[in-house]
């Protein structure tokens, strides 16, 4: 089944032990909210949040390394929006957003492997011994597989995900035949 989503209780103890690091605080809201892959979010560039005026954008659709398709333009929720305003709004358009300590040196985002480091830490500071079914794509999968839980149409997690099928978004979120036999019992017409 891959790797775990993060529940709406962990990411809420997060963003309490994330707060005050710029680095770790764009990871995590942006990460929740945009649902991309870790290729595809740590690219992004601050031009694909601030407008050239400095205000920070209400949604955001960037163009997928995998698939090269276009993401619908997915809301910024006001939290993000408030951490993107609070450490981005000093950066130049072309900066990463995602940018570490040698990034001045390199001129490149964080590495996928410092990203799964800074997860793996995450889920270590929230008191879990096995960090091993957590990891960047936990993020990709939060905000969808609750968008799933609370309305369980697969194919606007699709949509959202920006994946090509219903059946791959089905196995990706871990809908069996049992699951989807138990929701088809709760619904009595």
């Amino acid at each position: 089944m891959g790797k775990k989503p993060l529940s709406r209780i962990q990411i809420q103890q997060l963003r309490k032990i994330v707060e005050g690091n710029p680095l770790h605080e764009l990871l995590l809201n942006l990460g929740i909210d945009l649902m991309l892959r870790t290729t595809d979010l740590r690219s992004l560039k601050v031009s694909d949040v601030i407008n050239p005026s400095g205000t920070v954008k209400e949604t955001v659709s960037v163009k997928q390394k995998k698939t090269g398709k276009r993401t619908l333009a997915i809301p910024l929720m006001e939290h993000t929006r408030n951490v993107i305003s609070k450490h981005l709004s000093d950066k130049s358009q072309d900066d990463f957003v995602f940018s570490g300590n040698k990034s001045h040196y390199t001129k490149q985002p964080i590495s996928q492997q410092q990203h799964s480091r800074i997860i793996k830490g995450w889920m270590k500071k929230l008191g879990l011994e096995d960090v091993s079914e957590f990891s960047t794509h936990s993020m990709r999968k939060s905000k969808a597989s609750v968008i799933y839980e609370e309305t369980h149409d697969v194919d606007a997690v699709r949509r959202l995900l920006g994946q090509g099928s219903v059946t791959a978004t089905s196995a990706y979120l871990g809908v069996t035949d049992n699951s989807a036999l138990e929701l088809a019992k709760s619904i009595n017409l």
